[in-house]
């Protein structure tokens, strides 16, 4: 078995034309490449950008939450074992009185009189 060796073809010189065409292509691949980087729906710059700001933005929501949590648990907490604070809380909010109490207004009820 004898192989047959193919003898390269001297490669041709492209003409300035032909070497500037080349060039003007290549760049605007790679201007879309880079745009397509930048710009891509899901994955590209200004998305991942977008997904860090609103990441950051539900982690400060999330620790907001869980202190009020906090603080509603410490409330019930103290209204299951201060009677004094139930009994402020339900004066307060609710309007509620002990036994044989009378509440008396003494706010002004009608329209004010110039006199």
């Amino acid at each position: 078995m004898s192989f047959i060796k193919k003898q390269a073809k001297p490669k041709q010189k492209l003409s300035e034309q032909q070497e500037s065409r080349v060039i003007k292509i290549v760049l605007a691949l790679l201007v879309i490449a880079v745009l397509w980087i930048i710009f891509a729906p899901g994955s590209g710059v200004v998305s991942l950008m977008s997904k860090r700001s609103e990441l950051k933005r539900l982690q400060k929501e999330t620790t907001q939450i869980e202190q009020r949590i906090d603080q509603l648990q410490n409330d019930i907490d103290r209204l299951h074992k201060d009677p004094a604070y139930l009994e402020e809380v339900a004066r307060k909010d609710f309007g509620l009185l002990k036994k044989n109490e009378k509440v008396y207004d003494f706010s002004k009820a009608g329209p004010e009189k110039d006199e």
